[in-house]
């Protein structure tokens, strides 16, 4: 069967490279399917894919870094708030303390 393609395909390197795929591409693949599929089981198999190609879409090992970089964050933020905490506890206890001293001159 003869498909007519909307663009002009364009060979491109792919080694060592994920490439996207193209708009164009992405609808001569949604009516490749039509012909060979139907209507009903193209648009669904399409509404599966990512809009704009796998390289986009984050993987469990993306998601696993950024949780532990949030946790180390988690992590130094809780030390400057007690620390900040301290401080302010500390700078509090000072000025009770010179307080005191002043009232018994």
């Amino acid at each position: 069967m003869f498909l007519k393609y909307a663009h002009i395909p364009v060979q491109r390197p792919t080694e060592g490279f994920i490439m996207s795929v193209s708009e164009a591409e992405r609808f001569d693949l949604q009516v490749g399917l039509r012909l060979f599929l139907g209507d009903d089981m193209a648009n669904t198999l399409m509404e599966h894919l990512p809009p704009s190609g796998w390289s986009d879409v984050a993987r469990t090992r993306d998601i696993e870094f950024i949780d532990k970089r949030i946790g180390m964050l988690e992590k130094r933020l809780n030390v400057v708030i007690t620390v900040g905490i301290a401080c302010g506890l500390a700078l509090v206890a000072l000025q009770v303390q010179i307080m005191l001293s002043i009232s018994h001159l």
